[in-house]
């Protein structure tokens, strides 16, 4: 069996993108498992666990898209990890329509009146401010993004407590 990563540094996907990507490596023949993450800690642990790091991968910053594969040769490693930059240019394509996408929670808030819930999902050391925003324009939370500071998190669950808002994530159990 062999371990091959590809780092793409500085790319961001969101992290439900991700998992379907390493969904589809793993469906593949000969590939044994398959992980498409932001380079973190947290998720570094996870590549040890899975017998998935690799140095390249160890050294990958958060900002840094890591995807790793074990199969049962060096081609079968290469096409999939080909196979992955070509899904991941697919899901980046395909969220392009000529529909208007706002890009701020208040532009959002701004066209539809009845937005109620942001899912943020987004690089960890963004996280708190756009959750901040979010509630700040009474939207109920989802925050699904790693690196946030348990205090950080804390503060947001009060606040939206206060407010008469739900704020789930990012970890579980805090206040």
């Amino acid at each position: 069996m062999t371990v091959k990563t590809l780092i793409k540094t500085s790319e961001y996907h969101d992290s439900v993108s991700l998992m379907l990507v390493a969904r589809e490596l793993s469906k593949l023949e000969g590939v044994k498992d398959a992980a498409v993450v932001m380079g973190t800690e947290a998720n570094k642990s996870i590549l040890t666990d899975a017998g998935l790091l690799t140095e390249a991968a160890n050294a990958a910053s958060p900002n840094d898209l890591v995807i790793a594969v074990a199969a049962s040769s060096d081609s079968v490693a290469d096409e999939a990890l080909q196979k992955a930059e070509v899904l991941l240019k697919k899901k980046a394509s395909s969220a392009q329509t000529g529909e208007f996408k706002p890009k701020t929670i208040r532009g959002a808030v701004s066209t539809n009146s009845a937005i109620n819930v942001a899912v943020i999902s987004v690089a960890g050391r963004y996280a708190t401010d756009e959750a901040w925003d979010a509630l700040s324009h009474g939207l109920h939370v989802l925050l699904f993004s790693d690196n946030v500071s348990l205090e950080d998190e804390i503060a947001l669950k009060k606040y939206a407590r206060q407010q008469g808002l739900l704020l789930m994530g990012a970890g579980a159990g805090t206040t």
